[in-house]
């Protein structure tokens, strides 16, 4: 119990600091992108903030994949507000390894434009492990590296076995998440489709 406390406040602390930055980020991509369509030139590819911090930007107008920007060691496609769950918000990595998880949520699989995007995080407290408490009817939203915001309606929760990888990327839903159950033999899931 100690160690697993120990772990969700760390995660809670880490996630905080790289919604900071992403914040931060979404901030200064959208004065760049201000400053470059008034001045006519073509949008940089690098910013650097008051603090020296580079920030890249991976743009292509014609991609179905969502922008990703790094900040520091992260790649980023935006952060997640559930105000249902205590007004959460998190960050979420555009890439998932289970060392990235112990931070911050993260991109399984899809996008926002294909409308298949998956998300998972570790089952902490502070990360997605409050997911069981959302409803039908329940709102959210994605707030991408442009500062878009995507809003989604929760249409069902389901569990599905930690071997259903197909059921859970179905492509079915607009936007999926989940997360382990405390066994950590079935995954539970939030399923979501988009509103205006």
């Amino acid at each position: 119990f100690v160690y697993n406390n120990n772990e969700d406040i760390k995660a809670g602390r880490a996630s905080q600091r790289m919604l900071d930055d992403v914040i931060e980020a979404i901030k200064e991509r959208r004065g760049i992108k201000a400053a470059s369509d008034s001045e006519g030139f073509m949008e940089h590819d690098i910013a650097e903030n008051k603090e020296g911090t580079v920030h890249s930007y991976i743009s292509d107008p014609y991609s179905k994949d969502m922008e990703i920007v790094k900040v520091g060691e992260y790649k980023y496609i935006g952060y997640i507000s559930i105000p249902k769950l205590e007004g959460l918000e998190l960050p979420i990595l555009s890439e998932w390894s289970y060392e990235l998880l112990k931070d911050a949520p993260c991109r399984f699989s899809g996008s926002v434009f294909t409308d298949d995007l998956v998300l998972l995080g570790h089952n902490y407290t502070r990360h997605f492990g409050k997911l069981d408490r959302l409803k039908s009817g329940d709102r959210l939203s994605l707030i991408d590296m442009n500062g878009v915001e995507y809003k989604y309606e929760v249409i069902g929760v389901e569990l599905l076995s930690s071997r259903d990888v197909g059921e859970m990327t179905s492509g079915e839903y607009d936007l999926s998440l989940f997360t382990c159950d405390y066994s950590g033999n079935n995954r539970f899931t939030v399923r979501c489709n988009r509103i205006e």
